[in-house]
């Protein structure tokens, strides 16, 4: 038997080194990839290395007829279509009729894996692989034509065009929001003629900055003690957060503030309120039921400002929901800030504003923007929803790391990727 082996960029490649050199009853003994570093260096990858042979005098045993026979409908099935049949690629089904040429394959493929029970040729074998190569050709072309048909609203998009919006869907931003600020900025180079690099990255800040529907705490010019409550899933910080804001309240607004919690379920989170207040000379009361809240609140009736924790609720649990609901009526607020997480993903931060709307929240309060790697889920619900976004919060300290909500930072955070500290 003469064995021979040959080195190629792919499996397809080196099978037709294969059949060139040895002929089509050459046997493939043995494959193995060769990594960067090993042959064929100036590649910059994975190469293919197969072993194969053939004998002198190939065996024509009576038992081969049945793989003969089998080689031959196989081949005939199984076969690839022609390069020339391809779809084209300006047609609108082109991602449909590659999918399907795709499935077509695969489904080759698996029908010759069930039948290795019956003798295999080296051509059946040579057939099985380039099948392999051709799906994965298949494959690639489709990665390529999905990502050009992303931008087929856009035609002949301007190179900065496009760099913004990848960097957008980056930041996992909804591609739709994408589209409609790149659709601005289209609008804005075709009146303009022509805009600089400089001047789209502003344009596209600008747009954010200005989309983002933002607003502290009401001030009010009545005497009445303005009640403020603060409600979300656990995790997201709202002791911390509420903490920060009596303190910025206190020490650099001048207001008389009271505190009051009912989140009863963690021990820890009251002591934590609790020594806080007692630093920055705050009264707090602790209220257990929703019954004893309209008494707590009276209480304070003096204060400019009360700010009531809440225990973090899942927005899953739809009891827990509702005697949270029945807090924050007995409590009559003014206004009702859901604190959401910047590390949550935009399909769960959905879930939760969809969910605790029951409470009717009045603002959205961003809260670890310092631990969050992308900004864009924050984005998309706040575009969504349209409930005014009033702080963002940026860490531990108190009161330092909470400001009130600003379009043009939160704008510069999401388009340069920037780690946001107050």
């Amino acid at each position: 038997m003469q064995i021979k082996k040959f080195v190629a960029p792919s499996i397809k490649e080196a099978t037709e080194q294969m059949k060139n050199e040895l002929g089509n009853n050459a046997i493939i003994l043995h494959t193995r990839k060769i990594s960067k570093g090993g042959m064929l260096k100036s590649f910059g990858g994975e190469s293919i290395e197969i072993t194969a042979g053939i004998d002198d005098q190939p065996l024509q045993a009576p038992e081969h007829r049945l793989a003969q026979t089998y080689s031959k409908r196989s081949v005939q099935q199984n076969a690839p279509p022609p390069r020339n049949d391809m779809p084209d690629p300006s047609s609108e089904n082109v991602l449909e009729s590659l999918k399907n040429i795709s499935g077509e394959f695969e489904e080759r493929l698996t029908e010759a894996k069930s039948q290795r029970n019956l003798p295999v040729r080296a051509k059946e074998v040579s057939d099985i692989i380039q099948l392999k190569s051709d799906v994965e050709e298949v494959k690639i072309m489709l990665q390529s034509i999905t990502t050009q048909l992303q931008f087929k609203h856009f035609g002949e998009m301007p190179e900065a065009v496009k760099e913004v919006y990848l960097s957008l869907l980056q930041q996992d931003i909804d591609e739709k929001i994408i589209i409609e600020i790149t659709n601005r900025i289209i609008k804005k180079i075709s009146v303009e003629k022509e805009l600089s690099r400089i001047n789209i990255e502003h344009f596209v800040m600008r747009t954010i900055a200005d989309s983002l529907v933002t607003e502290t705490v009401k001030s009010t010019q009545s005497k009445k003690t303005k009640v403020i409550v603060l409600v979300g899933p656990t995790g997201v910080g709202k002791t911390t957060t509420i903490a920060k804001l009596a303190a910025t309240d206190k020490l650099v607004n001048g207001k008389n503030v009271a505190l009051i919690s009912c989140d009863t379920y963690r021990i820890g989170a009251i002591e934590q309120l609790k020594t806080f207040a007692v630093i920055a000379d705050i009264p707090m009361n602790v209220v257990y039921r929703a019954s004893d809240l309209a008494a707590a609140i009276k209480k304070f009736h003096k204060a400019d400002v009360i700010y009531i924790d809440t225990v973090g609720r899942s927005q899953r649990a739809k009891k827990d929901l509702l005697d949270l609901k029945k807090i924050v009526q007995a409590a009559q607020a003014d206004e009702v800030h859901l604190v959401l997480s910047a590390q949550t993903n935009t399909a769960t931060l959905r879930d939760i504003v969809e969910r605790f709307e029951i409470i009717t929240p009045t603002h959205l309060i961003f809260s670890k923007l310092d631990e969050a790697a992308i900004f864009g889920p924050l984005y998309n619900i706040a575009q969504q929803k349209k409930i005014p976004v009033s702080f963002f919060t940026t860490g531990q300290g108190v009161p330092d790391d909470i400001s009130a909500a600003d379009g043009t930072k939160f704008a510069a955070m999401l388009f340069e990727g920037s780690i946001a500290h107050a």
